[in-house]
């Protein structure tokens, strides 16, 4: 007889708990800018999507910083920055400004990527304080992550998401830095801009990209914390990866 494999569930209708207080907070996000008399446009439509989905993010970033328990205290701040990058990243959708928008997911890209290099490197912090000038490389900062031993087992994957973070932070830095005409967003008045974005599906094509990165290698760093979260807790991480990453993550062979 053949080997029969049980189909693994990942959202299972008993870990649904937090999934359903993150609608809660987002209909109250909703409800707090239409208070505020903005643009209906701007969270409406294919705009909204992209809210909901930024907000699925910094809740589940809120998770994290919450959850770690075995995070020395001079990276705490980058977590924490993380998180607040990722809060931030909402009203700039709401108002429109892509600029703003890209500008927050690529500090969210630098926040993840000192978080795991200091976890380990308490003197190069103390001497990054010292002395500003002296950071790391986006490459070593890669590079570090790529090569770190706990992940190596995982190597495929951690390189696929490495490679689409530095690729991902190359995209954005044009518009940040306003690389070419197409990247500048002129404007001469306020109304200018607060907008609803022009192009919500591609920059929701990018975010999720970028989040699904950071959130399957921080889950995979931190994996025996990761695996030792309640189901609730795993079910609203697991949303925003894809079933090889789910798979890992949950010690489920493919």
């Amino acid at each position: 007889m053949g080997e029969t494999h049980r189909k693994v569930d990942f959202l299972p209708a008993l870990g649904r708990r937090l999934i359903e207080l993150q609608k809660e907070d987002f209909n109250k996000c909703i409800k707090h800018y239409r208070e505020l008399e903005i643009d209906e446009d701007s969270i409406a439509g294919h705009n909204k999507d992209l809210l909901r989905r930024a907000h699925k993010i910094a809740f589940t970033m809120g998770l994290f910083v919450q959850k770690l328990s075995a995070v020395p205290p001079w990276v705490s701040p980058y977590l924490n920055c993380l998180k607040s990058d990722t809060i931030q990243i909402i009203p700039s959708i709401v108002l429109g400004n892509r600029r703003s928008l890209h500008l927050y997911e690529r500090a969210s890209i630098e926040d993840f990527l000192r978080y795991i290099y200091y976890f380990d490197h308490r003197i190069e912090h103390i001497l990054l304080q010292n002395h500003p000038t002296k950071f790391q490389s986006l490459d070593s900062l890669i590079g570090w992550i790529k090569s770190y031993p706990s992940l190596i087992p995982y190597k495929k994957l951690v390189a696929q998401s490495c490679n689409n973070l530095t690729s991902r932070y190359g995209e954005l830095s044009r518009t940040v830095h306003g690389t070419t005409i197409a990247d500048i967003e002129p404007s001469d008045n306020l109304k200018a801009l607060h907008k609803p974005l022009e192009s919500p599906l591609t920059e929701m094509r990018t975010l999720k990209s970028i989040f699904k990165s950071i959130i399957f290698l921080l889950s995979l760093f931190h994996l025996e914390e990761f695996r030792a979260f309640s189901l609730d807790e795993k079910v609203l991480i697991c949303q925003h990866l894809v079933k090889k990453e789910k798979q890992v993550l949950s010690g489920v062979e493919a």
